[in-house]
Order: C-alpha cells, then sequence, then structure tokens
C-alpha cells in the first residue's frame, strides 16, 4: 500500500463522515512539486559547483607567467607577445670598389737616387735593397734597409710587406712586393677607403718592386682596450684587378681591415 493510500484511510477514520475532495490525489500531487523541486535544487547545486571549479581553474591558469606570453585576468586567454630575437653583427665581406681605380704611377730611378715621399720622407732602391728614411722635423730618424734576397722573406708566392712611419700630419707606408707576376696595382685601404700606391723601379730589379703611399694621419686607439695599432689594408693585384697578396690592417675599433678579392 503507498504512503498516499495509507494517509488517506487514517484521515478517513477520524471522520468517517467526512465529506470533500478524496485527499489521496491532493497528496499525490503534492508529492510530485517536492520531487520537483529537490531535483532543481541539486541541479543548481552541481551548476554552482562546476562554476567554482571552472573559477578556480580559470585563476590558476591566469596567475601563470611564460616567456613571451602575457597572463590577464582570470579566465582570460592569453596574448603571445613577439620576443625580437637578436641580429647578430657580423662584419660584412669587403667587395668590389665602385669605381675602376687608375693603375700604379711608376717612378723609374736609377739605384740609390733618393725621392721624396712627402716632406721629410725619402725613399730609394737598388737591385736588391729597399732603404728609406724620415726627417719630418728635421731630426733624422735612421735609415732602415731591407734586403730582398732575405731567407726571412717569402719567396715561392706573391708577398706584400709593410713598415710605416706616422705623425699628426701624415701616415706613410714604404716597402716592397715579392713575387712573379708585376703588380698593376697596390693599393691601401682604410675604412674602405682606396688609395693607390706608388711603384719604385730602378735597372737590375728581378721578381720584386718598391712602393709607397701617402694617406692622411689615423686615429689612434683606445690604449686602455689594448687593441693593435690602427692601420691600413695593403694589397696587390694584377692588371685584371685580381688579388695578388693582401697584408690586412686593423680599424680604429679593432675589428680586420681587409681588401676585396676583386677591383
Amino acid at each position: 500500500m503507498s504512503f498516499e493510500h495509507r494517509l488517506g484511510e487514517l484521515l478517513k477514520d477520524q471522520d468517517p463522515y467526512a465529506t470533500g475532495p478524496d485527499p489521496v490525489p491532493i497528496i499525490a500531487a503534492a508529492r510530485r512539486r517536492r520531487a520537483r523541486r529537490r531535483a532543481g535544487t541539486a541541479a543548481a547545486a552541481a551548476a554552482v559547483a562546476v562554476a567554482l571549479v571552472c573559477g578556480a581553474t580559470a585563476v590558476t591558469a591566469g596567475s601563470a607567467r611564460h616567456v613571451g606570453q602575457v597572463a590577464g585576468e582570470a579566465g582570460a586567454a592569453f596574448s603571445p607577445v613577439a620576443v625580437p630575437s637578436p641580429t647578430p653583427t657580423a662584419t660584412p665581406s669587403p667587395t668590389a670598389t665602385a669605381t675602376p681605380l687608375p693603375l700604379s704611377p711608376v717612378r723609374q730611378v736609377g739605384p740609390g737616387q733618393r725621392i721624396e715621399m712627402a716632406a721629410g720622407a725619402r725613399m730609394w732602391v737598388s737591385p736588391f735593397e729597399k732603404c728609406d728614411n724620415y726627417q719630418p722635423d728635421g731630426s733624422d730618424s735612421g735609415t732602415d734597409c731591407r734586403d730582398v734576397r732575405s731567407d726571412n722573406l717569402e719567396h715561392d708566392r706573391p708577398a706584400l710587406y709593410a713598415q710605416s712611419h706616422g705623425d699628426r700630419d701624415r701616415f706613410i707606408v714604404a716597402s716592397f712586393y715579392l713575387g712573379p707576376v708585376a703588380p698593376a696595382r697596390i693599393v691601401a685601404f682604410t675604412g674602405g677607403r682606396a688609395t693607390v700606391a706608388t711603384l719604385v723601379s730602378t735597372v737590375g730589379m728581378q721578381r720584386w718592386i718598391g712602393y709607397y703611399v701617402v694617406l692622411p694621419p689615423l686615429p689612434e686607439a683606445d690604449p686602455a682596450a689594448h687593441r693593435r695599432p690602427v692601420s691600413p689594408a695593403i694589397a696587390a693585384y694584377d692588371s685584371e684587378g685580381r688579388l695578388l697578396a693582401e697584408l690586412p690592417g686593423t680599424t680604429a675599433d679593432g675589428a680586420d681591415e681587409r681588401a676585396p678579392q676583386q677591383l
């Protein structure tokens, strides 16, 4: 017997002559309404629990910090932020000069004949030797000579040598080239700028030639940086502009000064 029928009998037993509607359908309807309310309450509680769980998850995600991302408010999506990558500062390779360089002028002199490279700076050659002397302020700095037959020099392939002298007014490089192919140009490069050197020749020379080039004064390197002194790159080229030999130089910031492979 159901609970509704039993409750109806108890009510009738109290007043067997009571009139009015049968209580059984009324009680059943009330029972159904209570069941619906309980179901609604349970659903609402479940929704609240889900919302709390999602909210807790959103707060946890929103508090995260990642490289390249920015965390917003709780539950907000991450917004990626572009992080620029460092660009390496590679030293550019030297390229051919923009305009064709003239051939090096040649000074044909007698053996031992002194020529003036600049005020107070003189040079002379013999069939086997190159010499120079500097007296920029009237004082004699001494004479320096190099024998091109020395075993300390390169005789099997084209080779360049350089001796320099600088002051507040100019920077002079004077030396010689050794090699089976006569150079058409010897060029000094400072900061990428090219200056053609003068060749010096005399009778009896074989497989070598002297040269000199006068440049503006070069900047002095910072002594505290312990860098090599600033110097030009010196290069010899054949008549087609192909590099025969090179002496790399040094820039003011300590980098290598290089000559192009082709003029």
